[in-house]
């Protein structure tokens, strides 16, 4: 299925940024910020005319259709397609994010202490293997 397909099929009008981010998000696992996806465009010069405001709005839209999903992390709010439920690690020296593959069912939680819970995620935090052997040399 192309992106402009996966857009309809969610109900999300397949514009030409939508188009564009969807597709860099789901060819990247680098889990990109806004301003990364943003800094992308403006270096490729794919796209003549795009502002931080159509970046912030077009993800917005994507997360909303289920297409993207929003990951905290301790410096910064970052995005990754959704190609499968799956959980990240966070490393602290680096700030890199990878996906992890756990068997862990999350709860459903619809509020807590009266606020309203929109999403569950979980995400590890530590240092990476990579990281962790730099620093045992």
């Amino acid at each position: 299925m192309n992106v402009t397909e996966l857009l309809k099929e969610k109900g999300v009008k397949p514009t030409v940024h939508r188009v564009e981010i969807l597709e860099y998000l789901m060819n990247t696992y680098s889990h990109p910020t806004a301003d990364e996806i943003y800094y992308h465009f403006k270096k490729e010069q794919k796209l003549a005319v795009i502002s931080r405001a159509t970046i912030y709005n077009t993800l917005k839209a994507l997360a909303d259709a289920g297409l993207v999903s929003i990951i905290i992390t301790p410096d910064a709010i970052r995005y990754d397609f959704v190609r499968k439920n799956h959980h990240h690690f966070y490393c602290t020296n680096c700030k890199t994010v990878y996906d992890v593959e756990l068997e862990v069912e999350l709860p459903e939680i619809n509020s807590i202490d009266n606020h309203e819970v929109h999403h569950v995620q979980l995400t590890l935090v530590g240092i990476c293997e990579k990281c962790k052997t730099n620093q045992e040399v």
